[in-house]
């Protein structure tokens, strides 16, 4: 079972994007950083990511949402990788993992998980 760490950020409502999903009960609303809040803590469960330090600038830019008309979504993470792994291995997992992270939590249906690998972190010797 997944644990989740939930964070409570204070942000002006002109920073968020707003993603909505709406049937016959009503509408719910989420903001763009929950989707990238959970999408973390997928990223978090795959063994070779390397975590960014939080609150960074690479955090924050290191997943991309986009939400289509049909509700569908589309989601690119950027991620840094540990040396020693099978990249398409890792790959597929990280697509696995989000897709259904996301899909567990939210209503919302995953078309496709895009993973760019843009660095990998050497072993340094002390």
């Amino acid at each position: 079972m997944l644990k989740y760490n939930v964070k409570i950020c204070q942000r002006s409502i002109l920073d968020m994007k707003v993603i909505n999903k709406q049937d016959n009960s009503g509408r719910l609303v989420y903001n763009s950083t929950i989707v990238r809040d959970i999408v973390d803590c997928a990223l978090g469960e795959v063994d070779g990511v390397v975590k960014y330090p939080e609150n960074s600038r690479l955090a924050r830019d290191s997943v991309r949402v986009e939400q289509l008309e049909s509700g569908e979504m589309y989601i690119d993470v950027y991620v840094k990788l540990m040396f020693d792994v099978e990249v398409s291995d890792v790959a597929s997992r990280i697509q696995s993992s989000v897709k259904n992270t996301i899909e567990s939590m939210t209503e919302f249906k995953v078309k496709a998980v895009n993973v760019h690998v843009i660095e990998v972190e050497f072993e340094t010797a002390d």
